[in-house]
């Protein structure tokens, strides 16, 4: 059985941000690029409630076994932003703030994963870096 350091419950919560923020940059870019466009429906990538879920379920599984997390990052249209005369939703303050916040999140998780990783070598190697 071949054993993977960062392929429990917290790894892969780590593993599904960087996926999901990853996902959200596209969406936002996206929304960004075609500020524009008349029409355009602005896109979200909502990962955190489904990555709540996958988490609440595995802390309730036995101890024995380590859960896979599964979580969808796709894009869906958002809706809920009024629509300028063009048809379009985007607004481009809010996506530069959505964008800020995103950035935030994904360089927390990369850190914390990060940090992880050199907790892990630092107890392989009894504290030699």
């Amino acid at each position: 059985m071949r054993l993977n350091l960062l392929s429990d419950v917290t790894g892969q919560a780590l593993a599904v941000s960087l996926q999901g923020t990853a996902a959200r940059q596209a969406a936002i870019a996206d929304n960004i690029a075609n500020v524009d466009t008349p029409g355009f429906i602005r896109g979200d990538v909502d990962f955190e409630t489904a990555l709540a879920r996958a988490l609440d379920t595995a802390r309730r599984a036995p101890s024995t076994a380590t859960p896979r997390l599964s979580v969808a990052t796709r894009k869906s249209k958002d809706y809920s932003a009024p629509a300028r005369a063009d048809g379009n939703n985007v607004d481009i303050d809010r996506e530069m703030a959505a964008l800020s916040r995103n950035a935030l999140s994904y360089r927390a998780a990369s850190e914390l994963l990060s940090t992880r990783i050199r907790m892990l070598r630092a107890a392989i190697g009894q504290g030699r870096i």
